[in-house]
């Protein structure tokens, strides 16, 4: 491979990976964290998150922590591949086409008055089951609000196709956290949830 092609090659590559990056590792975080436990009672608000690497599962625990919050991870029926590669051009496509691939079932939501939702940045937008999830009518006339992980993209688009996709009532604004620092953005977490009581 002569030096032009070589460039162009990791060139493209770049451009893919700070499209996909918001959740980014190399590879998902094994075992997936089990969904919520059964509410305990008195809980009216509810962290849903989808997340591949585990970087918008650990901002999820944090702001769920401050809120208090019930957790749920947000699961496609049929998970991505493993293969960061592979990842990347289904999760393009999905997008291009506007496609919501079919999640798992979910817990009753009707108690919950909060629900706010985590996406990793994928493509400038929400990963596809967070839109899917964020379709659901069980949303309506609820409080809602976003946060994200994102490779170095930021917000990009994120905020306002939630807010045009949401059910419910968006509330405040969304927070963007890097996610090579998700894991220790606890007191950002903490500061951004104090705003949605």
């Amino acid at each position: 491979m002569n030096r032009r092609n070589f460039l162009m090659s990791a060139v493209a590559l770049a451009a893919g990976a700070t499209a996909l990056a918001a959740d980014a590792s190399a590879t998902p975080e094994k075992p997936a964290a089990k969904p919520a436990e059964k509410p305990a009672p008195g809980k009216t608000a509810l962290v849903a998150y989808y997340s591949w690497s585990g970087n918008t599962r650990a901002l999820a625990r944090h702001v769920a922590d401050a809120l208090g919050a019930d957790l749920l991870e947000i699961r496609p029926k049929t998970p991505y591949p493993n293969d960061y590669g592979r990842c990347v051009a289904q999760a393009k496509a999905e997008i291009a086409k506007g496609l919501r691939p079919e999640i798992e079932p979910l817990p009753d939501l009707s108690r919950y008055t909060l629900v706010v939702v985590g996406s990793p940045n994928w493509w400038g937008t929400l990963a596809p089951p967070v839109s899917a999830f964020v379709a659901d009518p069980a949303l309506a006339g609820k409080r809602m609000a976003l946060f994200q992980t994102h490779g170095g993209g930021g917000m990009q688009r994120l905020e306002r196709d939630f807010r045009a996709q949401a059910k419910g009532t968006v509330v405040g604004r969304a927070l963007a956290v890097a996610g090579t620092r998700a894991a220790g953005a606890k007191e950002e977490a903490a500061r951004w949830a104090a705003t949605l009581r």
